[in-house]
C-alpha cells in the first residue's frame, strides 16, 4: 500500500476540512482567537433574531447548543471535532460505496451537473428516513435550488443516523456540527469533489481493512507531531496521538500466525491450516500447548487495538480456522465478532475505526452483516461515572455509596463485599483515560461471573433501563480486562516514564514496578497477566528492553518464569513513516510457561527498510540463513552475561569472554554527570569569555579562586571523535553544585580528575577521549576514572576497538552508549601486553591532541599549522619517506635534500599536507594493531578482524579531508580559510605572529595590553579593532582585504607575496575581496559555532560592513563604527556619485549601471545610519559571561543575524 499518497490525501483532507469548519465558526460570529461570539441570538416567538436575520427555532437551538460546548470545552476541540466528524462519515460512507455495500450518494450526479445523489434523489421525492421536523425542513428547502448546501446537510445527517453501520460504529451527529458543515463542502476543490476525484485512493485501497486505519493515522499526523515536540509530560488527551502508529501488515502476520495459528496448529497438527502460514515459525513439538477443545473459547484480544489492524487479522485468521472446523460463513462470523475478539483502546476514534473496519471485513464475506445487528467488542474508556450520572460529590465515601447504590440494581443483590469490589472498580475507571488497559481491577471470581451473567441476560433484552444502559461500558471494560485470553497480539503504546503525569507515574510504580520505565513494558506485564496457561501473546515493542538496565528485573521475570517461542530483532527503520533511527523494534511471541526448548531469533535490523526486513525473515525462514537465523537458543544462556540482556546472537566464545572477564567496575569509578538545568544559562563556548576568567588546567577544586576564575572546562559530549578532543565548553561554577538540577555534591573528590570519556552517538565503533585535568562532566560526557590500578589507557584502548564494541553491543544498542552499557563491560588484562598497549594509546592520543590543538577553536592553539611549518617539518617528511618506502619494499633509499621553501604558500601546504597524512596514517595503523592486540587477547580471531575504514579515523574533521576510494582527498580551501581566520585574529590582536596562544582575549582589552605582551611585534594590531568587509576601491586604510596583504608580506616576505596571492585565490577560486565581502563572516559564524567573537555590523545588503572584535567592545563602540567608518563611507560615496553626475553626458551603459548602483548604496547607508545611530545613542556595555546570543541581540537589526 502506497502510504505516502494516502498521507498526502489525509493531511489535505485535514486541512480542508478545518479551514471550512473555522469559516463556518467566523460566519456564525465566533471569534477564533478568543471564541467568544460577536453576538447572541435573540429569541423571539416563532424564531429568533441574529445579525439581522430572522432565523427558525431549531437554529436558534443549535447556535446555542453550539456556543455552549464551545465556553465548555474549546473552540479548537470542538473545530477538530466538527471537521473529524465529517472526515470519518464522508470517508465510510466512500468506503462502503466502493464495496457495493450501499448506494454511491457522494457521487455526483455528472461531471456537468456537480450535484451529489443524495441531493438529486431527494430532489426527485426519495428522501432518506428522517423526523418529521427534519422532513419539514427539508421539503422547504428543496423549493429552493440554491440551497444544495443546506439540503446536503440535512441529508447526509439524516443519511448517517439512518445507516446502521455508520450509526452504530461512530454513533449520533450532534446537533451543532451540522452548523459546522463547510460553506465549500460541495464546491470545486472542497472535500466532497476531493474524495470524489482523488489520484491518492485506489480501487485497491478501498478494498483493504487497514485503509480506515491509515487514513486516521494520517489524519492525526499534525496532532502527533504537536505531542512528540512537546517536553514533558503529556496530558490525557495527547497520549492517544502520541502513542499511536500503524504497524506494518507483514509483522501483524507473524504476530497472529505464531499465536493464533500456533494454538490452533498445536491442537490440530495435521490441519490444511498450517500451509497457508507464510510467517509461522517452526517450533520444536512439545507437551507445553494450549488445550482448546471449542474453537469459541479460543480469545484473542487486542489491548490497545488502535483502528484495530490487528483485530482485523485475528479475524481473517479465526475465520480460516471457523471455516477449517465446518462452519458457515455467517455462523463463523457471528461467532467470531460476539465471542473471540475483544479490542480495546483509549481513543473512542480508533476505537470506532476500529468497529467500523471490523463489520466491513465481515460484510466482505457476508453482506447479512450490513444490519448492524451483531457488533464486535471493542471498547474505549468510558467517562467518569458519576460525572456521566451528573453527581458531584466531594466526598469518596459519599461517591462509593452511590455507585454501591447503583450496582446494586445492576446485579440485583446486596452483596457488600461483592458491591465494594465493584465500585472500587468503576470509580477506578475515572482515570481511565489516562491508565487505560493496564488498570487492575481487583474482583473475585464469584464477582466476576455474577457480572458476567446478568451481562448476558441484559444484551438479550429487548428494553433495558437507562440507570442499567449507564453501567453496561464499565461492566464490559472490566470484564474484558478480567478475562483471560488464548491469544494477545498488539503494538502497545510506546511513552517513557518522563512523560507519565501524576496519576499514571504513581499507578504504574504501585502496580508495575518491574516494568515501570516504559507504557510497552508495562503492557507486556499486563499481557502476560491476561493469558490463559499456555496461552501466547505477540507483541512489537522498542527492543530496548532486551538490553537496557531499566529492564533488567522484566527480563528475568520473563526468562525465568516464561518462554519467548520467537524473536525478529527488527532494529531501526522498522516504520517507513518514521525517519531516523531512534525508534527501534523487536517483534516476538511469549508463551505462558516454562520450557527448556530454545527459542528462534532473526536478526534483521540491517534491513534497509521494512520490505527489506521482510524479506530477509522470509528468506530465512527458507534458508536458515547464518548472522540472521538463530535456532534453538537456550534462555538459559542470557543469564550468563550481566543484566541478562537477550543477546540470542553471542557465540560460544564471546559468551565465554564474559564468564572468563572481569566486570570493569574492578578498574575504574564511573558517575552519570552533571544536570545543570538550564544550560542557556550555565553553558557557554570558551570562546565567549575573558580568558582570565576560565579555570584552565586545574588538577584541584580547592586552587580555584571561584570568585575570579569561576568558568570551568566542561564536558558535554559531542560530535563522534576518538582519542581527544572536544574540548570547548565551560560551565559556570561560582555557586559550585548547589545551583544545579544535579550538581554531584558527592562526587566532588572526583571533580577535575583525569578521565576518558566516550561520545553519547556510536558509529561502528566507541569514540572514547582522553580528558587531561581539569574537567567537570554533563550526563552525555559522563565516563571512567581510574581506581589507582594505572588502568586508564588500557581501558581506553579496549573500550575503543573493535572488541569493546563487540561486547557493547552485547548490552546496548546499536545508536548509543551509556555508563550502564560500560559498566557491563568484561575486561580480560593481560600483563604482557599492557606496555605496548598504553604505548599505543598514548601516541594516539598524541596525535589527535596535535590535530584538536591546531585550530583556533581549541584553547591551547598557538599558531596556524602553516605558519609551523618550517625545515624540520621538511626534513621530518624526507625521513617518513624514506621509512615508508623501506617498509614498503624491504629496500632503503636515499632522498637528497633541497633548499625549503619557506616563503611559498604553496610550498608549505604541500609539506603540511604530507606532515598530516602520515600522522593519519599513523593513527589508523595504530588502531589497527589495538585491534590486533585485543582480538588476541579475548580469543575472538575467528569472529572479527582488525581493519579499519579510513573513514573512521578521526582526525582532522574539520573538513580539511575527505576520504575517497579509501584514499585523502585534500581541501585546500578550507586550509586556506583557516589561514585568513588566523591573520584576521593577528589584526584584531586575539594572536600574533611574534606570540604563540591568546594575546587580547579579555574584556576591555586593547592595544596598550598588546603592547604589553607583544613588545617588539612585527605586524601592527588595528588600533580600534574595527575591520571593514568592503570593496578593494573602497577609501580605508584597515580593510581587510589591505590588511591580509600586508600580514601576508610579513608573514612570508615581501618578495612571495603575489605568487602567495595568486595561489590563495586560485585555491578559493575567487579574488580575495569577493571572499571577505561575501563569505568571510559566514564561514567565521560556522567555525564558532553560530557564537561568532567578531560582530558583524552590516546595512541591509551589504552596502555597508565591518567586523569588531567583541572582547575589544565598549559602549562607544557603535559611536565608533558610525563616526568613524560609516559616515566617512557615506561621504566616499556622494563624492563618487558626484563625480559621475559631472560627467553624465559622457557616461557609458555601464557607468551608468555603476552610479545606479551608487544611488542605491547611498539610500541603504542612509537608512542604516539612521539605525546605528539609535544603537550608538544607547552607549550599549554588556557582560561577556552573558554569552554571545544575549550580548548580540541587544544590538538589534544593525547587526548581521546568528541564524
Amino acid at each position: 500500500m502506497d502510504t505516502n499518497k494516502l498521507k498526502r490525501f489525509a493531511t489535505e483532507a485535514r486541512t480542508i476540512l478545518m479551514q471550512g469548519v473555522k469559516h463556518r465558526l467566523q460566519a456564525l460570529g465566533f471569534d477564533l482567537k478568543t471564541g467568544q461570539p460577536s453576538e447572541i441570538p435573540q429569541q423571539m416567538e416563532g424564531g429568533a433574531v441574529f445579525m439581522g436575520d430572522i432565523v427558525s427555532t431549531d437554529f436558534y437551538n443549535r447556535w446555542m447548543s453550539l456556543h455552549n460546548n464551545v465556553q465548555s470545552r474549546s473552540l479548537k476541540e470542538i473545530a477538530e471535532e466538527a471537521a473529524y466528524t465529517w472526515f470519518n462519515r464522508f470517508m465510510a460512507i466512500r468506503i462502503m460505496a466502493k464495496q457495493k455495500f450501499i448506494a454511491p450518494v457522494l457521487e455526483y450526479e455528472s461531471e456537468e451537473v456537480r450535484i451529489p445523489i443524495i441531493v438529486s434523489e431527494a430532489r426527485q421525492g426519495r428522501i432518506p428516513q428522517m423526523k418529521e421536523d427534519l422532513r419539514s425542513r427539508l421539503m422547504e428547502l428543496l423549493d429552493d435550488d440554491s440551497k444544495t448546501n443546506e439540503q446536503f446537510a440535512l441529508l447526509i445527517v439524516a443519511y448517517c443516523h439512518e445507516n446502521p453501520i455508520i450509526n452504530n460504529c461512530f454513533g449520533a451527529i450532534t446537533d451543532y456540527t451540522e452548523l459546522l458543515l463547510p460553506q465549500n463542502i460541495l464546491s470545486d476543490g472542497g472535500f466532497v469533489d476531493m474524495i470524489n476525484h482523488t489520484e491518492f485512493i485506489t480501487e485497491e485501497h478501498y478494498a483493504s481493512a487497514e485503509l480506515i486505519g491509515w487514513l486516521y493515522q494520517f489524519y492525526i499526523s499534525d496532532r502527533k507531531d504537536e505531542a512528540f515536540a512537546k517536553k514533558g509530560k503529556y496530558n490525557a488527551d495527547e497520549i492517544a496521538p502520541a502513542t499511536q502508529i500503524f504497524t506494518p501488515n507483514w509483522i501483524v502476520k507473524y504476530m497472529v500466525e505464531n499465536t493464533l495459528g500456533r494454538i490452533y496448529i498445536d491442537n490440530n497438527p495435521y490441519c490444511d491450516l498450517k500451509d497457508e502460514l507464510q510467517y509461522l515459525v517452526d517450533m520444536k513439538p512439545n507437551n507445553e500447548i494450549l488445550k482448546v477443545s471449542d474453537i469459541s473459547d479460543m480469545k484473542v484480544a487486542d489491548l490497545a487495538c488502535g483502528s484495530g489492524h490487528i483485530l482485523n487479522e485475528c479475524f481473517d485468521m479465526l475465520f480460516k480456522i471457523y471455516i477449517e472446523e465446518g462452519y458457515s460463513r455467517r455462523s463463523a462470523i457471528q461467532e467470531i465478532l460476539s465471542k473471540n475478539l475483544v479490542g480495546i483502546d483509549i481513543d473512542s476514534r480508533a476505537k470506532q475505526l476500529a468497529t467500523f473496519a471490523l463489520l466491513m471485513k465481515a460484510c466482505q464475506k457476508d453482506q447479512s452483516f450490513l444490519d448492524g445487528n451483531v457488533m464486535p467488542r471493542v471498547y474505549n474508556m468510558p467517562r467518569p461515572y458519576c460525572e456521566v450520572m451528573k453527581k458531584d460529590y466531594k466526598d469518596k465515601t459519599d461517591e462509593k455509596t452511590f455507585i454501591c447504590s447503583m450496582l446494586a440494581h445492576f446485579i440485583m443483590g446486596e452483596d457488600k463485599e461483592m458491591l465494594n469490589e465493584l465500585a472500587e472498580a468503576v470509580m477506578l475507571i475515572d482515570h481511565s483515560n489516562t491508565l487505560g488497559s493496564i488498570m487492575k481491577f481487583e474482583i473475585s471470581s464469584r464477582t466476576r461471573n455474577i457480572l458476567k451473567i446478568r451481562l448476558e441476560e441484559y444484551e438479550k433484552l429487548d428494553f433495558v433501563p437507562e440507570e442499567i444502559q449507564q453501567l453496561l461500558p464499565y461492566i464490559r471494560i472490566i470484564l474484558a480486562l478480567t478475562d483471560k485470553y488464548a491469544a494477545i497480539c498488539m503494538n502497545p503504546p510506546y511513552m517513557g516514564s518522563g512523560r507519565f503525569d501524576s496519576t499514571l507515574s504513581k499507578y504504574v510504580k504501585d502496580n508495575y514496578p518491574h516494568s515501570k520505565e516504559d507504557l510497552f513494558s508495562i503492557f507486556m506485564d499486563v499481557a502476560i497477566h491476561r493469558l490463559l496457561s499456555n496461552g501466547k501473546y505477540g507483541m512489537i515493542n522498542m527492543h530496548s528492553w532486551m538490553f537496557l538496565s531499566s529492564f533488567e528485573k522484566l527480563r528475568r521475570e520473563l526468562l525465568n518464569n516464561y518462554h519467548i517461542d520467537s524473536l525478529l530483532h527488527l532494529g531501526p527503520r522498522t516504520f517507513d513513516e518514521l525517519n531516523g533511527e531512534v525508534v527501534q523494534n523487536s517483534v516476538f511471541v511469549v508463551a505462558n510457561h516454562k520450557s527448556d526448548e530454545g527459542g528462534v531469533y532473526f536478526r534483521l535490523v540491517d534491513g534497509k527498510n521494512c520490505t527489506d526486513k521482510k524479506e530477509m525473515f522470509l528468506l530465512a525462514l527458507q534458508k536458515q540463513t547464518s548472522k540472521i537465523y538463530f535456532p534453538n537458543v537456550s534462555q538459559s544462556n542470557f543469564e550468563k552475561i550481566p543484566g541478562s540482556p537477550i543477546g540470542y546472537w553471542v557465540s560460544r566464545n564471546l559468551s565465554k569472554v564474559f564468564d572468563i572477564g572481569v566486570n570493569i567496575t574492578n578498574y575504574i569509578d564511573s558517575f552519570q554527570g552533571i544536570i545543570t538545568g538550564d544550560n542557556n544559562k550555565f553553558l557557554r563556548l570558551w570562546s565567549e569569555l575573558e580568558i582570565s576568567k576560565i579555570a584552565l588546567h586545574k588538577g584541584n577544586i580547592n586552587e580555584i579562586s571561584l570568585n575570579n576564575t569561576y568558568w570551568i572546562p566542561y564536558n558535554k559530549g559531542g560530535i563522534f571523535r576518538k582519542w581527544y578532543g572536544i574540548q570547548d565548553v565551560v560551565v559556570y561554577w561560582k555557586n559550585g553544585p548547589r545551583d544545579k538540577t544535579r550538581g554531584k555534591e558527592g562526587f566532588q573528590k572526583y571533580y577535575l580528575k583525569e578521565y576518558v570519556a566516550w561520545s553519547y552517538t556510536v558509529n561502528n565503533s566507541i569514540a572514547t577521549r582522553y580528558y587531561p585535568k581539569g574537567f567537570l562532566w554533563d550526563v552525555r560526557g559522563s565516563g571512567i576514572m581510574d581506581k589507582g590500578k594505572n588502568m586508564l589507557f588500557y581501558l581506553q584502548a579496549f573500550i575503543t576497538s573493535k572488541v569493546g564494541f563487540k561486547t557493547f553491543r552485547v548490552n546496548g544498542s546499536n545508536l548509543s552508549c551509556q555508563v550502564e552499557n560500560i559498566l557491563q563491560l568484561p575486561i580480560i588484562y593481560n600483563e604482557n601486553k599492557k606496555i605496548f598497549v598504553d604505548s599505543l594509546v598514548k601516541k594516539n592520543i598524541a596525535i589527535s591532541r596535535f590535530d584538536w590543538d591546531s585550530h583556533e577553536t581549541s584553547w591551547d592553539f598557538e599558531t596556524n599549522p602553516l605558519l609551523a611549518v618550517d625545515e624540520n617539518t621538511y626534513i621530518d617528511n624526507i625521513n617518513h619517506e624514506i621509512e615508508l618506502h623501506e617498509k614498503e619494499t624491504g629496500k632503503h633509499i636515499c632522498i637528497d635534500l633541497v633548499t625549503p621553501q619557506l616563503g611559498s604558500l604553496q610550498w608549505r601546504m604541500e609539506q603540511y599536507k604530507k606532515k598530516w597524512k602520515y600522522l593519519f596514517m599513523q593513527l589508523h595503523e595504530n588502531e589497527e594493531e589495538l585491534n590486533r592486540q585485543f582480538i588476541d587477547i579475548y580469543g575472538l580471531q575467528d569472529e572479527l578482524t582488525p581493519e579499519v575504514p579510513l573513514d573512521e579515523i578521526t582526525i582532522l574533521q574539520q573538513g580539511e579531508i575527505n576520504v575517497v576510494d579509501n584514499g585523502l582527498n585534500w581541501n585546500d580551501d578550507v586550509l586556506i580559510k583557516q589561514l585568513i581566520s588566523y591573520a584576521i585574529g593577528c589584526m584584531m590582536g586575539r594572536y600574533s605572529i611574534d606570540r604563540k596562544g591568546l594575546v587580547l582575549a579579555n574584556q576591555g582589552d586593547g592595544l596598550k595590553e598588546y603592547e604589553d605582551l607583544v613588545p617588539n611585534s612585527r605586524f601592527k594590531v588595528d588600533d580600534d579593532g574595527i575591520i571593514p568587509l568592503m570593496s578593494s576601491d573602497t577609501d580605508f586604510a584597515d580593510n581587510a582585504t589591505k590588511r591580509f596583504k600586508h600580514w601576508l608580506a610579513i608573514a612570508f616576505g615581501e618578495d612571495t607575496l603575489v605568487e602567495n596571492l595568486n595561489f590563495i585565490e586560485g585555491v578559493l577560486e575567487k579574488n580575495l575581496t569577493d571572499y571577505f565581502v561575501k563569505d568571510f563572516w559566514k564561514d567565521h559564524k560556522k567555525m564558532y559555532q553560530n557564537r561568532p567573537i567578531y560582530w558583524l555590523f552590516s546595512s541591509k545588503k551589504g552596502a555597508f560592513q565591518c567586523i569588531t572584535y567583541m572582547h575589544r567592545m565598549n559602549p562607544y563602540t557603535a559611536e565608533c563604527i558610525r563616526t568613524k567608518y560609516l559616515l566617512p563611507h557615506i561621504e566616499w560615496l556622494l563624492q563618487k556619485q558626484n563625480e559621475m553626475k559631472a560627467n553624465s553626458t559622457n557616461l557609458s551603459i555601464g557607468e551608468r549601471k555603476q552610479l545606479d548602483n551608487i544611488n542605491k548604496q547611498i539610500d541603504e547607508c542612509r537608512e542604516y545610519h539612521d539605525r546605528l545611530h539609535v544603537i550608538a545613542d544607547q552607549q550599549i556595555a554588556f557582560d561577556l559571561d552573558d554569552g554571545v546570543v544575549v550580548n548580540y541581540a541587544k544590538f538589534g537589526d544593525v547587526l548581521q543575524k546568528l541564524k
